[in-house]
């Protein structure tokens, strides 16, 4: 049932068409799933089962480990094996989920938060289950590219393109006051992918210190363009 998911998301990839962007982020967490021994999986946010089938697939192909599935709605006819455990719960209740799945309390290898994409509802998630992350423990965003829901785009949506530019706008700020806790990168395309890699230790918590944030006063621009003129003045040939 899952032999050969590998195989089908690098020949998706290879077919560069729009969707090899999306096959590529599968792939990814795939092989992030598979190189990992006996993983801890935990994935927020079921429905019809497409990443639950990849994270199965690898644990399939490394034959151990375990993934925990969880859904508000009953999704527990999407996928059938002794690898896998789905929970129906509100994935922001973190002790709810806990408590149905204790083994998530020694350490989760990968973390994939693919539910309500509200940041409010992100946040209570990340900040929830990140002390549960084992360090070099990696955690997955979807749905943090725009580009596909803008104007005149394939997938023409306001409210999608907003809300996933404010996702993105909320990891990238969740770096910028934990970079001593984290690795961040974002693989744009399809609805996009974030990732972030666990640096501190098992039990230590995201701090949600606000670090000073991208200056957009009008101090910062009158200073910019005072800069810009002197450039100019002492470099004439920059602006050719």
């Amino acid at each position: 049932m899952y032999d050969g998911i590998r195989e089908n998301l690098r020949c998706a990839v290879d077919e560069k068409k729009s969707a090899a962007h999306g096959a590529q982020h599968l792939l990814s967490m795939f092989d992030e799933v598979a190189s990992r021994e006996q993983p801890i999986v935990l994935e927020l946010g079921t429905k019809t089962g497409v990443s639950t089938s990849v994270f199965l697939g690898a644990l399939h192909e490394g034959e151990g480990g375990h993934l925990y599935s969880v859904d508000i709605v009953d999704c527990s006819k999407v996928a059938s094996s002794p690898y896998w455990t789905f929970i129906q719960s509100d994935s922001a209740d973190i002790e709810g989920v806990l408590s149905s799945a204790p083994a998530l309390r020694t350490g989760i290898d990968v973390l994939y938060v693919d539910s309500l994409h509200h940041v409010d509802h992100i946040r209570k998630e990340l900040f929830g289950f990140f002390p549960f992350v084992k360090p070099g423990g990696v955690i997955f965003f979807d749905d943090v590219d725009s580009l596909p829901y803008m104007r005149h785009r394939e997938k023409d949506n306001i409210h999608t393109e907003i809300g996933n530019r404010l996702a993105l706008q909320f990891l990238n700020e969740v770096f910028e006051d934990n970079a001593e806790k984290l690795h961040f990168s974002v693989s744009r395309g399809s609805t996009g992918l974030a990732r972030m890699e666990k640096r501190s230790a098992l039990g230590d918590k995201l701090s949600d210190q606000h670090q000073p944030r991208l200056r957009q006063n009008k101090r910062y621009w009158k200073t910019r363009r005072s800069i810009l003129r002197r450039l100019k003045f002492l470099f004439p040939k920059l602006e050719s």
